[in-house]
C-alpha cells in the first residue's frame, strides 16, 4: 500500500507543484473565473478536502465519545487521514491572499501594525478554526501513538475527544457560513451548515473505506454508515430540487443509486466493487463542490486541472510517508489493538477536564475583552465564530500538559512547558508587531529601477492580472462580488475620471495607496506603476468603445 501510494502520488505531485506555483504567484487570475462567480476551483477543493478531514475525527474522536466498540479498528487510519487532509486543505485559501508568506496577518491582534484584521470576515474565521482543528488533531494523534508506551495517557483520550467532538462540527459550520453570508441566493438557508456537515462526513467515510480496503482489512460497519449517509444526502438533494429548483441528476446516480448496490449480498462481497463505490462517492461529492461554487460552465485553465493533481498527489505522498514513519518508530500502532479498557473509561479525569475547559474559556474571554476594549464600537457578538476555536486549542494544550504531568511528573514537564510558552510568546510578539513593509518574493522584489521593467504589452497584462485583477478584474470593471464582500465599492475607473486625476497622481496612488487601495511600493517599481496606469486607460478606452 505505502509503495503504491508513494509512486502514484509522486507522479501526480510533479505537475501539481507546477500548478501550485502558478496559483500562488499569479493569484486568482491564473484559474477559471468570471465576473458572476469569483470563487473558483481552489475554494471548491478547499471545501472538499476539509470535509474529508471530518470523517477522520468522526470515526476516531466522536465514536469514542459515543462508546462505539469497533471505533478502535479504524481510529489510527482515520486520524492520519484527518491530519493529511487538513494539510492539503490549508494551502487552497492561501491562493486568495495575494501574499501567502504573510498569512499570519489574518490573526486578529488589534491595530498594532496599523492594519485591522477583519474579525467578521469568513477568511479569519476559517484561519482560526482550521488552525485549532489542525493543532488539536495533531495532539490527539500524538496521544494515540504514545498511549501504548505510556498507559497513563489512556485516560486522557476520552476528554480530548470531548473537545474535538464540538470542534469538528464548529469548523464545517464556519466553512458553510463562508457561503451563507454572501449575496448568492442558493447559498443561503438555515439548513446549510447541517448540509455541509453531512456531506463532509459522507465523502470522508468514502475515503476511510478506501484506505481500509487498500490496507487489506474490511470493516462492515463503515459500509453500513456509508449507506446511511447516502440516504441523508438524498434528503438534502431533494430539498434543494423542490425548494430552490437545483436539480443535478448525476448526484443521484453516483452519490445515491450506485452506493445502494451494497444492499446486494453477492456484490457487496466483491472488494473491487466496494472500492469503486467509494470512488463514486468521492468523485461525485467533489463534483458537487465544484458545481456549488461555479453555477455556470467556466473555461478552466491548466492551473484548475493541476490543483486537482496536486491535492491527490500530496495526500498520497504524505499519507504513505507517515505510515512509513509509524512503521519505523511506532510499529505497535499499526497492529490492531483492543478498545479502551472499561476501567479506563470509568477513570475519566474530571478535574483535569474541567480545569482545561476553564482555561480555554478564560483565554477566549481575555481575547474578547481585549478586542472590545481596543474597538469599543465593535459589536462583540460578531466575534463569536472566532472564540470557540481559541477556547478549544487552549483546552487541548491544557489537557496535553496534564497528561504529560501524569506520565513524567511535574518537575520534568513544567520546564518544558515554560520553554514552549516562551517560544509561543516570542512568535506571537513577531506576529503582533509584524515585519517591515517589504516583500520577500524574489520575482517581485524591487531593488532598483533597472529591475523588472515592463518591456511589452504582454508583460504589463501579466502584471495587471497578478497584482490588480483580484479587485479590479481583468477588464478593469471591478470584481464586484469579491470587492463588495470585503470593501466598500470604489469609484468606477472611467476614462474621464482617469484623465482628470492625471498619470503622475495615479502612479502615486498605486505606489502609496489611497483609502482602501493598498500601497504597492516595494512590489512594483515606479516604471511598472506607470505602465499599469497606462494599461488601465487602455482598458477604459475599450470599455467606452463597446458602449
Amino acid at each position: 500500500m505505502n509503495r503504491f501510494l508513494l509512486v502514484f502520488g509522486t507522479i501526480l505531485l510533479i505537475p501539481g507543484m507546477v500548478a501550485l506555483y502558478g496559483a500562488l504567484s499569479q493569484g486568482p487570475s491564473s484559474w477559471g473565473l468570471s465576473q458572476t462567480f469569483f470563487w473558483g476551483t481552489p475554494i471548491a477543493n478547499f471545501v472538499f478536502w476539509i470535509g474529508l478531514a471530518h470523517a477522520g475525527t468522526f470515526l476516531s474522536a466522536i465514536l469514542l465519545v459515543l462508546g462505539v466498540k469497533w471505533q478502535h479498528r479504524v481510529a489510527l487510519m482515520a486520524e492520519l487521514s484527518t491530519l493529511v487532509a487538513l494539510l492539503v486543505a490549508v494551502i487552497f485559501p492561501l491562493m486568495h491572499l495575494g501574499h501567502p508568506l504573510r498569512f499570519y496577518e489574518m490573526l486578529p491582534q488589534s491595530n498594532a501594525r496599523a492594519f485591522w484584521a477583519n474579525i467578521e470576515s469568513p477568511l479569519v474565521w476559517d484561519f482560526l478554526s482550521i488552525f485549532a482543528y489542525l493543532v488539536s488533531s495533531s495532539v490527539f494523534l500524538a496521544l494515540h501513538l504514545l498511549k501504548n508506551r505510556f498507559p497513563p495517557l489512556q485516560k486522557f483520550l476520552l476528554p480530548m475527544a470531548w473537545v474535538l467532538f464540538p470542534l469538528v462540527l464548529w469548523v464545517h459550520t464556519i466553512v458553510s457560513l463562508d457561503f451563507a453570508v454572501t449575496f448568492v441566493p442558493h447559498w443561503q438557508g438555515a439548513y446549510f451548515p447541517l448540509y455541509f456537515i453531512v456531506g463532509a462526513l459522507y465523502s470522508g467515510l468514502g475515503l476511510v473505506l478506501v484506505l481500509v480496503e487498500f490496507s487489506g482489512k474490511r470493516v462492515r460497519h463503515l459500509e453500513d454508515l456509508l449507506l446511511s449517509f447516502s440516504w441523508a444526502m438524498l434528503a438534502f438533494w431533494l430539498w434543494e430540487a423542490f425548494s430552490k429548483g437545483i436539480w443535478q441528476p448525476e448526484l443521484l446516480l453516483f452519490g445515491f443509486l450506485i452506493p445502494q448496490l451494497l444492499w446486494i449480498p453477492q456484490w457487496r462481497e466483491r472488494r473491487a466493487l466496494r472500492i469503486l463505490i467509494c470512488f463514486s462517492v468521492l468523485g461525485i461529492l467533489w463534483w458537487e463542490r465544484i458545481v456549488l461554487v461555479q453555477r455556470e460552465p467556466l473555461a478552466w485553465t491548466w492551473v484548475d486541472w493541476g490543483l486537482i493533481s496536486w491535492g491527490v498527489g500530496m495526500f498520497c505522498v504524505v499519507f504513505a510517508s507517515l505510515r512509513v514513519l509509524l512503521r519505523r518508530f511506532f510499529p505497535e500502532s499499526l497492529t490492531e489493538v483492543s478498545e479502551l479498557p472499561p476501567e479506563e473509561k470509568s477513570n475519566f479525569p474530571k478535574k483535569d477536564f474541567a480545569a482545561s475547559l476553564a482555561l480555554g474559556v478564560i483565554a477566549a474571554g481575555i481575547f474578547a475583552i481585549c478586542w472590545v476594549n481596543a474597538a469599543p464600537d465593535f459589536p462583540w457578538l460578531r466575534m463569536v465564530p472566532a472564540l470557540f476555536p481559541i477556547a478549544a486549542v487552549v483546552a487541548v494544550f491544557g489537557l496535553a500538559l496534564m497528561a504529560g504531568i501524569s506520565v513524567f511528573g511535574i518537575r520534568r514537564v513544567v520546564p518544558f512547558a515554560l520553554a514552549f510558552g516562551l517560544f509561543a510568546l516570542a512568535t506571537d510578539c513577531f506576529v503582533y508587531c509584524g515585519a517591515p513593509t517589504s516583500y520577500a518574493e524574489d520575482y517581485s522584489l524591487v531593488k532598483g529601477e533597472n529591475v523588472l521593467r515592463v518591456r511589452s504589452s504582454g508583460e504589463v497584462a501579466f502584471l495587471w492580472n497578478a497584482r490588480c485583477a483580484a479587485c479590479h478584474a481583468k477588464d478593469g470593471s471591478l470584481n464586484r462580488r469579491f470587492v463588495h464582500e470585503y470593501y466598500p465599492l470604489p469609484q468606477e475607473l472611467s476614462l474621464s475620471r482617469l484623465d482628470s486625476l492625471g498619470e503622475d497622481s495615479l502612479v502615486q496612488v498605486v505606489l502609496h495607496g489611497r483609502n482602501y487601495m493598498q500601497p504597492f511600493a516595494g512590489r512594483v517599481s515606479e516604471s511598472e506603476a506607470q505602465a499599469l496606469v497606462r494599461y488601465i486607460k487602455e482598458l477604459a478606452k475599450k470599455k467606452e468603445a463597446v458602449k
